[in-house]
């Protein structure tokens, strides 16, 4: 089986998305195609998977012309991809979402939907991957990782000769990239030609065979995995050498404590979580998914009620409802999923960034104002773009992260909740955001980061706090340094 790509080009616009673009995915190989956010890479992908419609070149599939009307028709004829966004029905039960386009194939003579066949064919698949739930399981009752999962699923229902995985482990704890990594694995095995896009640098040493690198939708190089290093890689994404990814730590942690959280607790999900978070300290939260840390935020943030504890923001107590009085009192919070909870993709970055704090001159909204703000904050989180009237759905991942962060900044806030602050975002655009919380926090910033990326969590936080089941496993006070190893002990 031999899957080709030859001269690809897609323009959107004045935009060149991919520009005369070729590369082979083999039968039994895993190729990653790497880049900065904006370099074309999930752009490729979804042209050859018939999601776009290249502007010129060919597609081959066994040295056929490859030319599906549309992603279904590509699923069907071979070629699946899992897509980047979250593209869960969440309406639908978890089988429904799997087979969601093939739904017909379980129909009774009578038109009915046959569940035990449907929920039976899920389930097989679902048990493949390793997962923690049951095609049977309420949806609602699943997190946005387990969502990621069902989507995984879905494009291996299809039982492809070719499937593309676009940042298929974003959203997925521990457990579960492993048993992904496992997964593609095993579909190597199979001698299925598999592309992933990622930006942990780990997954590709793991899973690839090579890599194809792009910048600026271009093709940059190919390269064999076990004849380049991680430092090589990222230099010919980035096109130049990166100094030190993580920026220099402070000396001392200061006395002044912004916050105190005593005794939290929230039925099952929180246990009695006490903890100081000092002015300008950067304070990571660890653990696995589910083991409690997006309930603090959101407790917090006031978007869950606790059944127990008081928290104190400098030496008050917080009494709060909802996320309306978190920001009367000085907080900011930027949510997991940036194109579900933290933008509307479609309105302009302007209007993002000034959604949280309006200008107002009376009571019509003062527009000059919100473009003063919105250039300022552009200006201060770097996002690359022409002009803040721009909509945000022609960014950039990295960029769509910055016009988050931007938002939570333009309430001025005191404490700023961090969740998973550079999920999905390449090396590049890391160094930028890392570069941003460690200058909030050297200006007086007090910051409360929750993050799946262990190697984040050492390198960008003053102290770590470890979460299991609910409870604190392990604080690394301010003159400990943890390993990965040790902080997975404490998960686990």
């Amino acid at each position: 089986m031999d899957f080709t790509v030859k001269n690809v080009s897609k323009r959107f616009g004045p935009t060149v998305a991919v520009d005369n673009v070729s590369v082979r995915f083999a039968a039994g190989e895993i190729r990653a195609i790497v880049g900065e956010n904006g370099a074309g890479k999930s752009t490729l992908l979804k042209i050859v998977s018939g999601i776009h419609k290249r502007d010129s070149g060919e597609v081959y599939l066994d040295d056929k012309p490859f030319n599906p009307e549309n992603y279904v028709q590509a699923a069907t004829e071979g070629v699946a991809y899992v897509f980047q966004e979250t593209t869960i029905n969440p309406y639908l039960g978890i089988a429904e979402n799997i087979f969601i386009n093939r739904l017909r194939e379980f129909r009774t003579p009578l038109g009915l939907i046959n569940r035990k066949k449907l929920n039976s064919a899920a389930q097989k698949i679902l048990d493949d991957i390793g997962v923690d739930f049951k095609a049977t399981d309420p949806i609602q009752s699943l997190n946005l990782g387990q969502w990621k999962t069902i989507e995984v699923a879905r494009g291996l229902a299809y039982d492809p000769k070719v499937i593309f995985f676009d940042e298929s482990t974003a959203f997925l704890n521990y457990n579960e990239v492993k048993a992904f990594l496992n997964i593609v694995k095993r579909l190597k095995e199979r001698g299925m030609a598999i592309g992933i896009v990622t930006h942990h640098m780990n997954e590709i040493f793991e899973l690839a065979d090579t890599a194809t690198v792009m910048k600026d939708g271009r093709w940059v190089a190919d390269k064999k995995i076990k004849d380049i290093t991680q430092d090589e890689i990222q230099q010919l994404m980035v096109g130049r050498k990166l100094s030190a990814i993580y920026p220099d730590k402070k000396e001392v942690l200061s006395d002044e404590i912004t916050m105190k959280v005593e005794g939290l607790s929230c039925g099952g999900q929180l246990k009695d979580v006490t903890f100081e978070l000092h002015k300008g300290e950067i304070l990571g939260i660890g653990g696995l998914k589910g083991a409690g840390g997006d309930e603090l935020l959101s407790i917090i943030y006031g978007d869950e009620k606790e059944t127990a504890g008081k928290i104190w923001v400098e030496n008050t107590e917080y009494a709060h409802k909802n996320p309306h009085d978190a920001m009367k009192n000085g907080f900011s919070m930027l949510p997991g999923e940036r194109t579900i909870e933290g933008l509307i993709t479609t309105f302009s970055i302007k209007d993002n960034i000034n959604m949280g704090a309006m200008k107002k001159k009376g009571i019509l909204t003062d527009q000059a104002k919100e473009t003063k703000v919105a250039n300022e904050m552009i200006q201060k989180v770097t996002i690359k773009t022409n002009s803040c009237e721009m909509p945000c759905d022609s960014l950039s991942g990295g960029n769509m992260q910055k016009v988050v962060i931007a938002k939570c900044l333009a309430t001025n806030p005191k404490i700023l909740l961090l969740n998973n602050p550079t999920r999905g975002i390449d090396v590049g655009a890391r160094l930028e955001i890392y570069t941003v919380i460690s200058e909030l926090a050297k200006e007086g910033m007090s910051i409360l980061m929750l993050s799946e990326d262990l190697g984040e969590l050492i390198g960008v936080s003053d102290r770590t706090m470890i979460l299991r089941r609910g409870e604190i496993s392990k604080m690394y006070e301010f003159d400990e340094t943890p390993t990965e190893e040790s902080m997975i002990t404490y998960m686990l």
